[in-house]
């Protein structure tokens, strides 16, 4: 056998190996960030669920063992540390693929592509507008925006956003509460959390308004320890497997149709 060949065994070795603590541990231990993120994590009578609690669950099961979640992350950032640290095997809780993240973890393949988009206080707005158009003031916007602190939307915004005064907040409600309250111009996150603000509360169309940006994408992903690649394709292979082809549509408006569609994906494998 050549010295080429003998190395690529050596490293096929390898990476089916990275998952091997994993088995003889006997559970998959997965970090979430604490705060719930509903559809995506969430608390529910006592129990966690939501897609990314779902996906985790249906994919332990294919290795045959229990998955542990856990939730000490006080930041998202925390969570990707989390398994850069081997103190979880992976981290899912609609992470943004960023640069300084991909530095220190792998990520799949993102499983769902959200457009960027902005909440903003219809009043405030009206005051810039003057004799422009929304879509012109929109694209020249002022003021504050609102963020969540230490998340990968204060970059985004720093780098989008040059002219206005970005504000972050400890929480997403909070950050949502300073747009009702005029504290800030607009609150600036994926299209999942914007467009929720107005599903959970109707009466919030006549005082906020919300705009996707267009071509402006947040892929998240799930994240692994830079050593486990195996673990890696293994997840991938099970995200294409499902062929989920998630939206942010399809996650606010067909959660049921989803999860239905994992467990009996689950079912069949079995």
């Amino acid at each position: 056998m050549s010295k080429l060949f003998m190395l690529a065994a050596q490293a096929k070795n390898t990476l089916q190996n990275s998952i091997e603590p994993i088995l003889q541990r006997g559970e998959l231990r997965i970090a979430m960030y604490q705060h719930d993120t509903p559809p995506f994590y969430f608390t529910q009578d006592n129990a966690l669920t939501g897609l990314d609690v779902e996906l985790m669950q249906g994919f332990a099961n294919h290795l045959g063992i229990p998955a542990r979640f856990l939730r000490h992350a006080k930041t998202l950032n925390e969570a990707v540390q989390m398994v850069e640290e081997g103190k979880a095997d992976i981290a899912i809780c609609k992470l943004s693929i960023t640069f300084n993240r991909a530095q220190k973890v792998l990520f799949t393949k993102p499983y769902i592509r959200l457009r960027k988009a902005l909440l903003i206080n219809r009043v405030l707005l009206q005051k810039q507008q003057g004799k422009r158009s929304k879509y012109e003031t929109i694209q020249t916007l002022e003021g504050k925006l609102a963020v969540i602190g230490n998340s990968s939307y204060e970059d985004y915004a720093k780098q989008r956003f040059v002219h206005m005064e970005i504000v972050p907040y400890p929480t997403w409600q909070d950050a949502v509460n300073a747009v009702r309250q005029q504290q800030v111009v607009a609150a600036f996150r994926d299209e999942v959390e914007i467009k929720k603000v107005i599903v959970d509360n109707n009466n919030d169309a006549v005082n906020v308004m919300t705009v996707v940006l267009d071509n402006d994408f947040d892929n998240k992903g799930i994240a692994v320890s830079r050593d486990a690649g195996y673990l890696k394709y293994l997840l991938e292979l099970y995200m294409d497997n499902l062929n989920l082809e998630l939206t942010a549509n399809r996650v606010l408006f067909d959660y049921p149709k989803l999860i239905e569609h994992i467990h009996r994906n689950q079912l069949k494998e079995d």
